[in-house]
């Protein structure tokens, strides 16, 4: 039992816990422990009735009151403990969200979305189901120890026989532990896996419907594998248990058997403790397999937490503002997978002031989406440095850059709401949002299909072009210095096209604010104030809008 608590103690659940307010922990242990000392005392009630002891009647009355605690006891522990371990539950997806949002861009990519779902969906949630049960796995640990102590007291040769039963048992788990642990583990990077099938089921789903062969092959090779997979080697860690609790039974059984028919004077009563004992013992036992799952379940959160790194550091409050943003010998690398390579950008040389619109031209390929997120912040550059205002950008103030920014990337996401924006310069709320998030809509026709109430957008099932109209709206009631778009006019019918660079680019120059749009629309270069060339990572030219096409 020692080995238990110690294990109990070391459990990495038990930091999830120890987060929880002392007090309330506290409380819900001790009637764990008093429910599970009510157990014990019950059975010495009925071992002193049936050995004649005692008069009946104090007997009685004697294992009632203890009858009364013990149910009482697992009602109001199996009220805190739900509590405690919603309470914890709530902390470890929350304390995942903070940390993932405060990571390194780039290590929020290595991460994935899939993996990430996956540990917070599904071991979050085997989180939750031991922390419901951690009531009865404490309640009857007590009652084992207890029942042991008592055994101690009526019998020294019965108690060292349960002692040795308990370190063989306590051996045989150990061992399946240890390999059942390596299956659950292999079975949560396979459910990883699993995770982005499911996401691919998805935003798949028009290239699965166009090609029947195809998505059969995806149903039964892929997903079906993954699958399979996850069950294969759940099933066998589980067997693992299985197999180490049925032993450990096998040999209190034979305990029974020796102190029933093998001991003396007190060989009556250490069976009538061990009968009793048996009912809390296989309860522990079979809990076993879910405390394991759990503790793996929290060590590959732990993991994730890992992976994604120190947390940024976060710009102070106030409004942005800028005179010039300036990359100068700006590089970064990355590893490109359609080449079997690294590709390298830059170094590049590049000036952005309020009141300017620069284009960045080039092949697909060529590095702009690239320099766009070292521009924004989202990328570190590798070599070179950033300067605001003649102030070069370390990675401690990195915030303070992409605070200067709103952006609408080709690969951009709808929230649900626009929280976070309804705050005026003042840090009061803004009870105009609504009215001014819905003048723009109306303003880019999507009145009859989008409305802002209280904050919520009334739908985002919208077509792409719709969809990047939506998000213009959302960076223009960010208000940020300097605004990127990443082929926003790409998904665009011809009118709204030409709204984009004949209105909307010259508005935002004429309120102050620096533009940079990423573009292939070579009719509507001449509308910048620069183009900025890139071929390969490298600009190999700036042209002026004295000409026509500054792809010329």
């Amino acid at each position: 039992m020692a080995g238990f608590a110690r294990a109990i103690v070391e459990h990495p659940l038990a930091r999830v816990l120890r987060r929880r307010p002392q007090g309330e922990l506290a409380l819900a242990l001790a009637v764990c422990v008093a429910g599970g000392a009510a157990g014990v005392a019950m059975v010495a009630f009925v071992n002193a009735a049936i050995g004649g002891v005692h008069e009946t009647v104090a007997l009685a009355a004697g294992f009632c009151a203890a009858a009364l605690v013990a149910v009482a006891a697992r009602i109001a522990s199996g009220m805190m403990f739900a509590r405690l371990g919603e309470g914890a539950l709530l902390d470890v997806r929350t304390q995942m969200a903070r940390r993932i949002l405060a990571a390194p861009y780039r290590r929020i990519e290595a991460l994935g979305a899939a993996r990430v779902q996956s540990v917070i969906a599904d071991d979050a949630g085997k989180i939750a189901e031991f922390l419901v049960a951690a009531p009865h796995i404490v309640m009857n640990a007590v009652m084992v120890a207890g029942c042991l102590l008592y055994l101690a007291w009526l019998s020294w040769t019965s108690f060292i026989l349960a002692l040795l039963v308990t370190l063989a048992g306590s051996a045989i788990f150990h061992l399946g532990n240890l390999r059942a642990l390596n299956d659950l583990d292999a079975a949560g990077k396979a459910q990883d896996e699993l995770f982005g099938h499911l996401e691919g089921l998805f935003l798949g789903a028009k290239e699965l419907k166009l090609n029947e062969g195809r998505a059969g092959a995806f149903l039964e090779r892929s997903l079906a594998a993954s699958v399979e997979d996850v069950r294969r080697l759940r099933l066998r860690g589980l067997r693992v248990y299985v197999l180490a609790s049925s032993v450990a039974m096998a040999l209190v059984y034979g305990l029974v058997g020796a102190l029933t028919f093998a001991t003396g004077e007190a060989a009556a009563g250490s069976t009538i403790v061990f009968l009793y004992l048996m009912m809390p013992l296989d309860s522990l036992l079979a809990t076993l397999p879910h405390m394991q799952q759990a503790r793996v379940s929290m060590e590959r959160i732990d993991r994730v937490l890992a992976d994604a790194g120190d947390a940024e550091p976060v710009a102070g409050p106030g409004r942005p503002s800028f005179r010039r943003l300036s990359l100068k010998g700006v590089g970064h690398r990355y590893f490109r997978e359609a080449e079997d390579g690294v590709f390298t950008l830059g170094p590049i040389d590049l000036d952005l002031a309020p009141g300017e619109v620069v284009m960045l031209i080039g092949g697909n390929g060529s590095g702009k989406t690239t320099l766009a997120k070292v521009l924004t912040g989202l990328y570190p550059p590798e070599g070179g440095r950033i300067e605001i205002d003649g102030e070069p950008v370390g990675d401690d103030d990195r915030s303070r850059q992409r605070a200067l920014f709103s952006a609408v990337f080709s690969d951009f996401h709808l929230f649900p709401t626009i929280d976070g924006l309804d705050l005026r310069d003042d840090g009061e709320p803004d009870e105009t949002l609504d009215e001014r998030a819905n003048a723009l809509i109306a303003r880019l026709r999507l009145a009859s299909k989008v409305s802002v109430e209280n904050g919520r957008l009334s739908t985002r099932a919208l077509s792409q072009g719709q969809r990047k109209r939506l998000a213009l709206v959302i960076a223009y009631l960010e208000d940020r210095p300097i605004y990127v778009f990443d082929e926003w006019a790409a998904d665009q019918d011809p009118e709204f096209r030409d709204v984009f660079y004949r209105t909307l680019l010259p508005e935002l120059r004429a309120r102050g604010k620096a533009v940079l749009a990423i573009s292939h629309d070579d009719r509507y270069f001449h509308l910048a104030d620069r183009c900025v060339k890139l071929e390969n990572g490298a600009v190999v030219e700036i042209v002026a809008p004295a000409r026509e096409s500054c792809g010329a």
